[in-house]
């Protein structure tokens, strides 16, 4: 997977099935991580390439992605899984 924040672009593994959390555990990146339960928006992501290598929004984060206003290339980091090569962006703000 790969992760642009600001100008930088970095590459990391993760195994099948994980999610950005387990990423975040292991090495630091720029998403954050809060609530990690749909409620607060904190790790809004924007997915640039392979969209379908995210597992499908839960419908907590349909629904607050919904209710943001988000754009449709944004998903919350915290309910999605990895499920292939995927690019995202990480802005300093949130949805929208």
């Amino acid at each position: 997977m790969t992760i642009r924040h600001q100008g930088d672009e970095r590459v990391h593994k993760l195994r099948r099935g994980l999610g950005f959390q387990a990423l975040a555990a292991a090495a630091p990146t720029p998403i954050e991580f809060d609530c990690r339960a749909a409620d607060c928006g904190i790790c809004v992501i924007r997915v640039t390439e392979h969209p379908e290598h995210l597992s499908p929004p839960t419908t907590g984060e349909r629904d607050f992605l919904t209710a943001m206003r988000a754009a449709p290339d944004e998903r919350l980091a915290c309910q999605c899984r990895v499920l292939g090569d995927v690019t995202v962006e990480v802005d300093d703000y949130g949805p929208g």
